[in-house]
Formats: structure tokens, C-alpha cells, sequence
């Protein structure tokens, strides 16, 4: 109380010391009175910092813990997060193809508009990847079978070179060297695995081996479009996703057109223009699209 009362400013003792000497009707304790000002004084000066110091230091709220805990849960349950996660994605962009290996020496390429994903922990225990669109694989030898998902079928190796093209509700396989397994799914089914050694191909169309129409199939690979009694607009989609351009048929007719040979994919002018000659129809360019008419 010393302390504090020394603090206080010298106008306001003295103010006190002259009251003190007033005479009044009763008798009053100036001492009793002076310690119970300093009293009342040292609680306004203590309650302000007791309340600041409530607000820098805020009490626990379960419910907030509560709230971050669910949220991390959410994020960690929520399909997208968990896919990046544990999953690794390669994707091609249309007029791109993308190629890399995998941590057991597999070799892969994709073509344009397809895409690859597998586990991170690929080669761990098991070798498992999922294709969408187009892919070229070298196979290394492991303990585990390299198996390809697709929504069109699935293909079973231990070390072999292949290919495989599922777009839309077709799908293709082609055997460069070895032997695969290929097992498709017919209307959302899995049928009997069907084996197709090296030479030959497969697709959902017939579902039985044949001979490969050249040496050099499939002909991406190569940067060549290798061609077999395929239809004008299934090439069109080829030269569409290889050369990132837009073409159109101008009639419903040249469906029907099938073509065969092969067209060095060098550059557009010279696969159009061969194109042209083995449809025996003609193109013009129309508002940033190739026209065939």
C-alpha cells in the first residue's frame, strides 16, 4: 500500500491532508478512509490486465477442436485427396505423347489424349497400372504378373512387348514380342482370358488372334499411321489427336470409306494430302477445320 500511495500525484494527498483538519459533526478515521481508497484504487488498476490478459490468452473450445478434427478426416477421406495421394497420373494432352519408366525398368509410352495411373508403392507387392486411351509397354521380368486395367479388359504379363488401345467401347492388342493374356469384359463382365502370343493382335470386334497387317504395327510408335480396312473417320480421329486439329466429314457417306496403307506422320500437309488420295476425296480448310468432302 506504501508503495501505491507514494505513486499517487502530490495534488491529490494534499487535497486529502487539508480535509482531514475540517471539523465535522462526527468523528471520522482519516487513516481507516485513506486505506480503503488505496484499496479501491489497486482493483481498478488490476482489473484491466486481468481482463487483457483473457483475451490474449483465450480459454480451450472443444467444439473448435472438434471442427479441425472432422475437417481432417473429410480432407483425407475425400476421393480426390486420397487419389493424389496414393496414386501416381501420367497424362498426354492431345498432339502430345508422353514416355517413362517405372521403378522396375518397365518402359512405357502413351499416346495423345491418354492418360496412366498407378500406386505409388507400385512394384512393392504388386504391378498393377490402369490405361485410358493408348499405350506402348516393354515389360520387365518380376516376381509379381505386370497386369494392365482397362474398362474394356484387362492384360497379363511377365515380360513381353505390347500395345494396347481402348478408346470409347473398342479395345486392341497388339503383341510385339512374348506372349499376354487378355481377358475383355463383355457388357461390364469379365469373359475367359483369350492369349495372344507375338505376331498377332486381338480386338473386341472379332476376339480372335490375327497376324499384324505390318512389321512395324502399331504404327504410332513409328510416327506412322498403318492403316487396315479402317474407316475414313476413325483415321480422322488419329490425325486429330496426333496433330491437335479439327476435321470434319461433310457427309454422312464418307463413313462408309475404308482405308488402307500406310501414311508417314511426319507432318499434317503430307498425311492430309496422302489421305486425300487414298479416299479418293478431297479437303479444304474451313473456319480452323479440315473439311473432307
Amino acid at each position: 500500500m506504501k508503495t501505491f500511495k507514494n505513486k499517487l500525484p502530490d495534488d491529490l494527498r494534499s487535497i486529502w491532508d487539508a480535509t482531514s483538519n475540517l471539523k465535522t459533526n462526527a468523528a471520522v478515521d482519516t487513516a481507516d478512509a485513506w486505506m480503503r481508497l488505496e484499496q479501491k484504487l489497486d482493483k481498478n488498476e488490476i482489473l484491466p490486465s486481468k481482463i487483457r490478459s483473457r483475451s490474449f490468452f483465450p480459454t480451450f473450445q472443444p467444439r473448435l477442436a472438434y471442427a479441425f478434427t472432422f475437417l481432417v478426416i473429410f480432407i483425407l477421406s475425400s476421393p480426390l485427396i486420397y487419389d493424389k495421394i496414393y496414386h501416381v497420373s501420367i497424362h498426354a494432352e492431345r498432339g502430345s505423347q508422353k514416355e517413362f519408366n517405372l521403378s522396375d525398368g518397365t518402359y512405357i509410352k502413351i499416346n495423345s489424349e491418354s492418360s496412366l495411373k498407378y500406386r505409388r508403392n507400385f512394384n512393392s507387392e504388386s504391378r498393377i497400372v490402369n490405361l485410358i486411351g493408348e499405350g506402348y509397354f516393354h515389360v520387365e521380368k518380376g516376381d509379381s504378373p505386370f497386369i494392365v486395367n482397362t474398362k474394356n479388359g484387362s492384360v497379363t504379363v511377365l515380360g513381353t512387348k505390347f500395345n494396347i488401345n481402348s478408346r470409347n467401347n473398342m479395345i486392341e492388342v497388339v503383341v510385339n514380342e512374348g506372349a499376354v493374356a487378355f481377358t475383355p469384359i463383355i457388357e461390364k463382365q469379365e469373359s475367359e482370358s483369350i492369349t495372344v502370343s507375338k505376331g498377332h493382335y486381338i480386338d473386341s470386334g472379332s476376339l480372335s488372334p490375327q497376324h499384324i497387317p505390318h512389321p512395324e504395327y502399331p504404327g504410332w510408335i513409328y510416327n506412322k499411321l498403318i492403316l487396315n480396312k479402317t474407316n475414313l473417320e476413325t483415321v480422322c480421329d488419329q490425325i486429330e489427336r496426333k496433330f491437335n486439329v479439327n476435321i470434319k466429314l461433310d457427309s454422312n457417306q464418307l463413313n462408309k470409306i475404308s482405308i488402307t496403307g500406310v501414311i508417314d506422320a511426319e507432318d499434317l500437309d503430307g498425311v492430309l494430302t496422302t489421305l486425300a488420295i487414298l479416299s479418293q476425296r478431297s479437303y479444304r480448310f474451313e473456319k480452323e477445320t479440315y473439311i473432307f468432302y
